[in-house]
């Protein structure tokens, strides 16, 4: 029964992605290597208006073309179209898959169908793998990455709707940044000499964030990642663009959504589900105990 539950447990993770995993194609999805890679394969080279190409250019163009356009497709979509076979590696565990039996035919029949079935996924998976990309094992952590696509997103929606920049300081208060500086902060609404040490020690810090984002965003799209390695390649961030972009991908999430509850189709659950209502069920856990902890004291 034990071995049973795991392999049920393995082909369930099999076909979901993990956060990490989600996070590379929210990471190229702003990368502004890959949106050029994208125009170039879809439109073209701009002809009037000056482009800096990188000088690793058809590095970024061979993963795009295995990675695909990933601005008109929501993520489980792509996952199940391509994202599986590109970042799963064929002898991983999480890489089974489901296989019918009918135990109408002999065992002798089984075992050779089953044979050729493996040898045949086997084959197909190596061959989706070119370009191969590269999931690094490193101290990166999930809320790392998280907290610097925040910051990307943030910048550009922010920006878009003032029709201004945001200094970094102010960005990492808006976004909530984990720092004593972000505290001491929350208040400020004014530039002044009393807050000058907490804005400037939070704009390094912001500013030291944003560049990790780009390093993050123009590495996934040369197919490697999480890598914080600095990288020049003569472009920045568009952060309206990156913030649009977001949009139209959590809009189509959730029209696809729907479209499979109508189906019947299983659905993820959603980020919300996911990641927010758990932490908002510790934290409201955690504030029930403090409270019960005080009326103890109290009597």
């Amino acid at each position: 029964m034990h071995t049973h539950r795991k392999i049920l447990s393995l082909l369930a993770s099999a076909r979901h992605a993990t956060a990490k995993e989600e996070a590379f194609f929210d990471f190229l999805m702003a990368s502004p290597s890959y949106q050029l890679a994208h125009q170039v394969r879809t439109t073209g080279m701009p002809k009037d208006v000056p482009v800096t190409v990188p000088a690793d250019f058809d590095r970024v163009l061979a993963v795009y073309d295995v990675c695909g356009n990933v601005y008109e497709i929501e993520f489980d979509d792509w996952w199940e179209e391509r994202g599986r076979d590109l970042l799963r590696h064929p002898s991983d565990a999480g890489s089974l898959i489901a296989y019918p039996v009918d135990l109408a035919q002999s065992p002798n029949r089984l075992i050779d169908d089953f044979t050729a079935f493996v040898r045949q996924a086997k084959a197909d998976r190596t061959s989706k793998r070119m370009p191969a990309i590269t999931f690094l094992t490193n101290k990166v952590r999930l809320s790392a990455l998280d907290a610097r696509l925040a910051l990307i997103n943030d910048k550009g929606r922010i920006e878009r709707r003032t029709g201004k920049k945001i200094s970094n300081w102010r960005l990492g208060v808006e976004v909530q940044l984990k720092s004593k500086w972000t505290d001491e902060l929350k208040t400020a609404t004014k530039n002044t000499s009393d807050n000058l040490e907490a804005r400037t020690s939070l704009g390094i810090l912001v500013s030291k964030h944003l560049k990790e984002a780009f390093y993050l965003a123009e590495h996934a799209a040369r197919g490697v990642f999480p890598s914080l390695e600095p990288i020049d390649t003569g472009l920045s961030f568009d952060y309206e663009q990156v913030w649009k972009l977001s949009s139209q991908q959590i809009k189509l999430a959730h029209h696809r959504r729907r479209e499979k509850i109508k189906l019947g189709l299983a659905v993820r659950k959603t980020y919300y589900e996911r990641k927010v209502k758990p932490m908002i069920k510790r934290q409201q856990a955690i504030e029930a105990m403090v409270k019960a902890r005080l009326l103890l004291e109290a009597q």
